[in-house]
């Protein structure tokens, strides 16, 4: 399984290291929570999407697409043509998900070998134990230990910048 940073899409049995949409290196080993482009969709069939992976619990994002040059009015419906994504250790099930509700066709389901298979399952496996190694009472330790880390090293950058100021007004005084 290889991943494109710039598409963002999942390669299965690929050989080549380039992406053959934009030509950028692929990713061997992308991050379990690297979005993965899934479907391109559009109106009444964007908000089935939307519900369907909302009801699975399958986190997901959806961006116009970059190529959509046309002009929206405020307050309108969902934007034209928009590219939904899912993180890589949701693909399968989004996927399943995505043609259970008819929204990807039979004929473009990717092929994937039972290898890929696997590797996706571990994906999902990292993904669940990421997500219950950290119990709310470390997470809450975290983001205090980040942002006391983070006024350290805004007070250290200031500190840094006074004395090299002190240094110059020296040098020239």
């Amino acid at each position: 399984m290889k991943y494109c940073s710039k598409c963002k899409k999942l390669y299965f049995d690929y050989a080549d290291a380039r992406c053959p949409s934009c030509g950028r290196k692929l990713i061997e080993n992308p991050n379990h929570f690297s979005p993965v482009y899934i479907v391109t969709a559009n109106g009444f069939e964007l908000e089935r999407i939307r519900a369907a992976l909302d009801s699975a619990g399958i986190p997901y994002s959806y961006q116009n697409e970059k190529r959509e040059t046309g002009i929206r009015i405020l307050n309108s419906a969902p934007p034209e043509n928009c590219e939904v994504f899912v993180p890589v250790s949701a693909y399968s099930d989004a996927v399943d998900i995505l043609v259970g509700i008819g929204a990807i066709g039979e004929d473009k389901i990717p092929e994937i070998n039972e290898g890929e298979k696997e590797k996706l399952n571990e994906y999902e496996k990292e993904a669940a134990q990421a997500e219950e190694e950290l119990s709310p009472g470390k997470a809450r330790l975290v983001r205090i230990l980040s942002f006391i880390g983070f006024l350290l090293i805004l007070a250290a950058t200031v500190y840094l910048a006074d004395f090299i100021i002190a240094v110059i007004k020296n040098f020239f005084s």
